[in-house]
């Protein structure tokens, strides 16, 4: 059973997540993060998060594929994905994953502007949006927007999330990382 306490959790720390990112600005490249259950019981959830090492130069390849033209980060992503998900790879991602963190039981990508396919990232007035989207080990899925300038955030949490969202290349990727890296 889906414990609805894990969800609150795990929606909680990926609203902390998001608001150090807006305390930092905007115009910050994208990142990775694990979500793992530190809670010494489990009563209370309790979710820490740590940021998958990724090379900044991975983000900034695609922006010099054609110039002028910028690949979504989405691109980077499945590049990501794929590379730390092979064989001879994915036993550094497993070894990321066992740290003294507890648990892997969440992953997060977190990335601004009209960059990702699982969610619309411009407002409809072209302002962009920041999104953090994330997926737990409960096959649940997590969207975060806040509109640049905002002062709060929109948050979104699917029990189940209909093949239209759960399909697109975010949510794919995280769900692969996912359970690669707890294998």
């Amino acid at each position: 059973m889906k414990s609805p306490d894990r969800a609150a959790a795990i929606a909680a720390a990926l609203t902390v997540i998001e608001q150090d990112a807006d305390d930092r600005g905007w115009n910050a490249r994208p990142t990775l993060f694990g979500l793992f259950d530190i809670a010494p019981h489990r009563h209370a959830p309790w979710i820490g998060v740590r940021e998958l090492p990724v090379d900044e130069g991975v983000w900034q390849l695609h922006e010099h594929i054609v110039p002028g033209l910028r690949l979504p980060y989405w691109v980077g992503l499945k590049a990501i994905t794929k590379h730390l998900t092979l064989p001879h790879t994915v036993t550094a991602l497993r070894r990321w994953a066992c740290g003294d963190s507890g648990a892997l039981i969440g992953m997060a990508f977190l990335c601004e502007g009209g960059d990702t396919d699982a969610a619309s990232t411009v407002h409809p007035d072209g302002v962009p949006v920041r999104v953090l989207i994330g997926c737990d080990s409960d096959d649940r899925q997590y969207q975060v927007l806040r509109v640049r300038g905002a002062a709060s955030t929109t948050t979104t949490v699917l029990d189940s999330p209909p093949a239209a969202v759960r399909d697109t290349v975010v949510p794919q990727c995280l769900r692969r990382l996912l359970s690669c890296a707890r294998a």
